[in-house]
């Protein structure tokens, strides 16, 4: 995969996802959304992943969304007469913004877990992609904002909606009413990150070895965990427990388990089968 605004690796079954703009503190440019949601279903369609690692170069993780490149937005025909219409600009306003926040939500519908690595700010969209992923970590310097209010509107393309999942609503609230920053060691103690390292390169250090770790169990127990999580997360406790019910009735891993248990008998690492492809039906299969 190539890509402008992200770099991709991959080894042993763990994917890198790397926002690797910098110099530019990694903002959500036209590029960036266009690609996003591509390298995404690439990594979709790779079933010898079993995790992926998302982080970025230079001093901040996400500095959000470049204003200057959605200056244009309107439509078509406000455009042609050159006069406001607010109910059509209205209308593709709300189209972009569902197409933004679908995009996120694929990072979020990956079959496998996603390990997000947060250096220096995680501001506005940022902070938005951060809450997509499954677990979070930070180095010192981290710090997160939603930006939007300060800028006269609310977020809109998912932290408002992920973030009370994570931290207490009452903190959400204070940071989304005053777009004040929220620092490294306040965010691990809201729950927002697991933990906080001293460096960056400690940080993806640790990353990689909790990645790695997770990559050795079986990739449809994984799976079936990350789907019960979710699920549980957006229902009521029963429809969680009947979900994880019918889960575990259709699709109980016996192979798997019997590998973890023989490995541990004859003490050696365990072998598990890649999970299935993903079949897009509908759609010609390249030769």
């Amino acid at each position: 995969m190539s890509y402008e605004s992200f770099d991709y690796k991959k080894n042993n079954g763990i994917g890198h996802l790397i926002l690797n703009k910098g110099e530019e503190f990694n903002k959500m440019t036209l590029n960036f959304w266009y690609e996003l949601p591509r390298i995404l279903d690439e990594i979709k369609k790779d079933t010898s992943l079993r995790v992926l690692i998302l982080s970025s170069t230079g001093k901040h993780f996400c500095a959000g969304m470049d204003l200057a490149n959605f200056g244009t937005l309107g439509s078509d025909e406000e455009k042609k007469d050159n006069r406001p219409d607010k109910a059509r600009t209205g209308e593709v306003l709300y189209r972009v913004a569902m197409e933004l926040q679908e995009n996120l939500s694929k990072l979020e519908k990956l079959r496998i877990p996603v390990l997000c690595g947060i250096q220096g700010g995680c501001i506005g969209g940022g902070l938005d992609l951060a809450t997509a992923a499954d677990i979070r970590f930070a180095s010192k310097d981290a710090f997160f904002c939603i930006q939007e209010i300060n800028i006269g509107m609310a977020a809109d393309i998912g932290t408002l909606q992920r973030l009370p999942r994570v931290v207490p609503e009452g903190k959400v609230r204070e940071l989304a009413y005053t777009g004040r920053r929220m620092h490294a060691d306040e965010s691990l103690e809201c729950g927002l990150v697991n933990k906080v390292y001293e460096s960056q390169e400690l940080m993806l250090e640790g990353i990689q070895e909790m990645a790695e770790e997770i990559a050795s169990k079986s990739p449809l127990a994984v799976y079936g965990t990350k789907a019960v999580l979710n699920f549980s997360r957006d229902h009521s406790v029963n429809d969680g427990l009947e979900f994880n019910a019918l889960w575990s009735g259709a699709m109980l891993p016996q192979e798997d388990m019997a590998e973890a248990m023989m490995s541990r008998a004859e003490k050696r690492e365990p072998e598990f089968e890649d999970i299935a492809e993903i079949r897009e039906y509908g759609k010609t299969k390249e030769a």
